[in-house]
């Protein structure tokens, strides 16, 4: 499983800030909408589906079992494709709480698990900024989202916005949707070699070391994609892997009954670093605890990153311990969860851009393709729209890949323009992880003045102003 696409660390509150500065675009023109309806309207074109069952149905091969490919897995093996994802990992997904959103939600709606997404949302109800002792400066509370009919009438601030919730809970779902469809899973299973050909791609895979041929490969395994090493050229590559100087470490634990909460809380420390906690479940009986740390050089936190310089657990721990040692507040509480943790994640936050999403019959999606990083808030919301725009386009022209490729990214390609820019100008984490402590004292002063005033009201007209210029449908492709 990708790193990078499980770190959403600061996303959610950035997202809702960035709405205040920037209006969410729809990621396909009135153009293209009528484009489509064409193609639906032409007889010949509707009748791909009884071609697919005419004929042995078109193997694809998903490399990655993340949200992207679990996603893309469902709609293919829907439209009657032969799936086979092969997902490196063979324990269950962990993570972190991820957002769906936007259009997201009407994907998650068209794979029939809305009402189980819905169901098993952490329930977070706001967020709250502490102070250097861990007392509350000020709070903006939420709603929980599971007590609400229709998600999209009721925005207000809160990490919950729409819908949130735990990675491998919403990936375990996505799974069984997928495998309900038919679609094979091959655990403890990656890569090994790829050749294209005009008419296939032969694949070797970890598990049987085979020559396996497929009609498609999609790369959906995340930043460091092995796919995306293996078939794309080098000048294509060149400037992919776009690092900020943002690091995060993140995992579950277990808190007391007097340290449970609701909501999330964040305290800051000055000099880049910052304390996460967030609930994982609606009792707060459990949280994902995060080291936030920014910093414009530091030569010892990138060797403990994952995605460079490997590290092991116990030394990323010692470091981020010896970081944060003087802060007070919730420090000791997350520094004690961080040491009796079962799953740990570290690594440094990065983007990744790329001119092309394909190479002949091989293609990426998500964030593989294209991940915004967590600080925008948009990565799972992304990787699961392209995800059915890549499987829709594929089904729609199922002989033709390359074309549908080619369509894949021109339809998805301005909302992931859009939607994956860093906000405040990329400079996102310098407001919510200060580096000088009169930085913080600004940060703090602001917040104070605006959750105790109008702040909430004013974030809910934005959202509500966002979501009205945003109402624009998901293609409805036949699948």
């Amino acid at each position: 499983m990708s790193l990078a696409g499980r770190n959403q660390v600061l996303g959610h509150v950035c997202r809702q800030y960035a709405h205040l500065q920037r209006p969410t675009t729809p990621f396909f023109s009135q153009i293209a909408r009528q484009d489509w309806r064409g193609w639906w309207h032409n007889d010949k074109s509707r009748s791909f589906a009884t071609s697919i069952t005419s004929q042995a149905p078109p193997r694809a091969l998903i490399v990655g079992g993340g949200p992207a490919g679990c996603t893309t897995a469902y709609f293919l093996a829907k439209a009657r494709f032969d799936v086979t994802v092969s997902e490196r990992s063979t324990r269950p997904p962990y993570g972190q709480g991820i957002d769906i959103t936007n259009q997201a939600v009407d994907v998650v709606k068209r794979m029939d698990i809305f009402d189980k997404v819905k169901a098993n949302t952490t329930g977070e109800t706001g967020f709250a900024l502490l102070d250097d002792e861990g007392k509350q400066i000020g709070s903006l509370l939420g709603f929980n989202v599971a007590q609400y009919e229709d998600v999209d009438q009721h925005g207000v601030f809160s990490p919950t916005n729409e819908l949130e919730i735990m990675r491998g809970t919403l990936n375990k779902m996505l799974a069984d949707a997928a495998k309900e469809k038919h679609a094979k899973f091959r655990y403890g299973c990656t890569i090994s070699d790829l050749k294209q050909y005009a008419d296939r791609v032969d694949a070797v895979l970890s598990d049987r070391q085979q020559v396996e041929p497929y009609s498609v490969v999609i790369g959906a395994d995340g930043v460091g994609s092995l796919v995306r090493k293996l078939v794309f050229p080098g000048e294509l590559l060149e400037n992919a892997y776009n690092p900020t100087n943002t690091y995060a470490a993140y995992f579950s634990m277990s808190v007391k009954e007097e340290d449970k909460r609701s909501y999330s809380r964040l305290q800051q420390g000055g000099r880049g670093r910052a304390l996460w906690l967030r609930p994982v479940d609606r009792q707060g009986a459990r949280q994902t605890g995060y080291f936030i740390t920014t910093t414009p050089t530091s030569t010892e936190l990138e060797k403990l990153d994952t995605n460079g310089e490997l590290a092991t657990r116990e030394q990323q721990q010692s470091s981020l311990g010896a970081l944060h040692a003087d802060m007070r507040g919730i420090k000791d509480l997350v520094v004690r969860g961080m040491f009796e943790c079962d799953d740990w994640h570290f690594t440094r936050l990065a983007q990744i851009k790329l001119p092309a999403w394909h190479v002949g019959r091989c293609a990426l999606v998500g964030d593989a393709a294209y991940c915004p990083t967590p600080l925008t808030g948009q990565g799972t919301s992304m990787a699961l729209i392209g995800s059915y725009i890549l499987a829709g386009e594929l089904a729609a022209n199922p002989t033709n890949p390359q074309a549908a490729f080619a369509a894949y990214k021109r339809m998805f390609d301005p909302y992931v323009n859009k939607e994956g820019k860093i906000p405040f100008g990329g400079r996102a984490h310098n407001i919510f992880v200060p580096e000088s402590r009169l930085a913080l004292s600004i940060v703090r002063q602001l917040y104070r003045a605006f959750s105790y005033g109008y702040g909430s009201s004013l974030l809910k007209l934005a959202s509500a102003q966002n979501k009205a210029e945003d109402m624009y449908k998901l293609p409805m492709y036949p699948i």
